[in-house]
């Protein structure tokens, strides 16, 4: 199924912006986390020293705290905390504490600073900061445990906050990028509909090109369809003085046949005069119809049911002198149609079974069937066959294996040639009979 090229575009562009934006949506925040994370523990540190240089233990073991500059660590529940603890007494609270004491696993070395979040006996998050220092010597000296602690709520508040700003902000600017995809997708395949209106324009001119006024990238693609042009004027050019010829060399022959025709009716023959009359009429119908086609570069793709077809050539060539013998095996499916109008599809089984005819001792098979999503057409005999080493010179126009049968050569050449023509495919194989098997092939179509 085709899709259009300029929707291609701007779905890859909506993905990539996409995945772009949530990208840097998730890198921002975890770098807008870890800056104010990085604050936090300043902050921290910083209390922690100034609680270090506030603190001192007097000869009988007694703690001294000085007061903190800061105000809240005496405030109740304002979320700033200090704890001290000296060896393994219990821990002296900042006045600010309503809660038990921090559950902290004391460091295993003094003089590091320790970092971590934890919860409060009230659910409240907190960010700790911890160390151990000593004071004194031999039997005075002391073990001080120290931690500050700090409410999250703000950090946590904070990193909230611009998540959900700049989510909003993010989803603007892709708002505005898909946008500018979408004009940059028009403005770039701009020149594809410049294409596609000089080729409407040149199809009813012969002799119109494509201009060459376009961006370097499409050049090329111009350049490519103008020689196509040229070289399918040329063809049509060859083709349609070729036809020309043959119309002109078969108008005496088919007048002289008209003659023989009304010869045989005044002989009271009837039933043969009418029967060369139509086969008269079918070739010039057929001559008249090359020439249109010859002139006509805008042919549409035809079909027609092939059973009758077989059915009438059967009854035909069945009937002709020296095929008496000849014992039939049709068997082509009622519904089965071939991408040929019925005189294409005429004239290259004709060949088919005219080549099956001059070489077959007793027998012909003409049948059809489905093969998953293809269509095979086959025509064999029981004839000697073709040599594997010869098949691919029967194609050859004019090629014959044995000069004494009748004939121009020129059945299976145009056969084949009509079959590329139609996009199908021509193969010769073994048939069951021993003789020769033709396969014509094509895609299978709807009925």
């Amino acid at each position: 199924m085709n899709s259009s090229l300029s929707l291609r575009l701007l779905l890859a562009a909506a993905i990539t912006t996409a995945l772009a934006l949530v990208a840097t949506a998730f890198v921002l925040n975890f770098l807008f986390r870890m800056y104010f994370e990085e604050r936090v523990k300043d902050e921290l540190e910083t209390y922690l020293m100034v609680l270090s240089g506030n603190v001192g233990v007097s000869a009988t073991g007694e703690v001294e705290v000085a007061p903190l500059s800061d105000p809240r660590f005496n405030q109740a529940l304002s979320g700033y905390y200090w704890q001290i603890q000296i060896d393994d007494e219990p821990p002296i609270l900042s006045p600010s504490f309503w809660a038990a004491p921090l559950g902290l696993d004391r460091p295993d070395t003094a003089g590091r600073i320790t970092y971590e979040n934890l919860a409060l006996g009230t659910g409240e998050a907190v960010a700790v900061a911890s160390w151990i220092v000593t004071t004194g010597e031999g039997s005075a000296r002391h073990e001080v445990y120290l931690a500050v602690a700090i409410d999250r709520a703000d950090l946590d508040a904070s990193v909230a906050g611009f998540f959900n700003y700049s989510a909003l902000a993010l989803t603007t600017l892709g708002g505005l990028l898909l946008a500018a995809s979408w004009l940059q997708v028009r403005l770039g395949l701009k020149p594809l509909d410049k294409v596609r209106a000089e080729l409407g324009r040149i199809r009813n001119s012969t002799t119109d090109r494509l201009s060459l006024d376009y961006p370097s990238e499409i050049m090329p693609l111009a350049a490519e369809v103008n020689q196509l042009l040229d070289t399918n004027a040329d063809s049509l050019k060859r083709v349609r003085s070729g036809a020309g010829n043959l119309a002109h060399g078969l108008k005496t022959p088919l007048t002289i046949m008209h003659g023989v025709e009304r010869k045989v009716r005044r002989s009271g023959e009837d039933a043969l005069a009418d029967e060369l009359k139509t086969e008269v009429a079918n070739m010039e119908y057929i001559v008249e119809r090359e020439l249109a086609r010859s002139q006509d570069s805008h042919q549409v793709t035809r079909q027609c049911q092939v059973a009758p077809i077989a059915l009438r050539l059967q009854a035909a060539l069945r009937c002709q002198p020296g095929a008496e013998h000849l014992k039939w095996d049709v068997d082509v499916p009622d519904t089965l149609r071939a991408p040929f109008d019925e005189f294409d599809l005429t004239e290259i089984m004709g060949n088919l079974i005219d080549n099956a005819m001059k070489w077959a001792k007793e027998y012909i098979v003409l049948r059809a069937s489905f093969e998953g999503d293809q269509t095979v057409l086959i025509v064999e005999d029981d004839g000697p066959g073709i040599p594997d080493t010869a098949r691919a010179t029967v194609f050859e126009r004019g090629s014959r294996l044995d000069n004494e049968k009748p004939g121009t050569g020129l059945g299976l050449s145009i056969a084949n040639e009509m079959a590329v023509a139609h996009d199908c495919k021509l193969s010769l194989g073994r048939a069951a009979l021993g003789g020769l098997q033709v396969r014509l092939i094509w895609s299978r179509m709807d009925v």
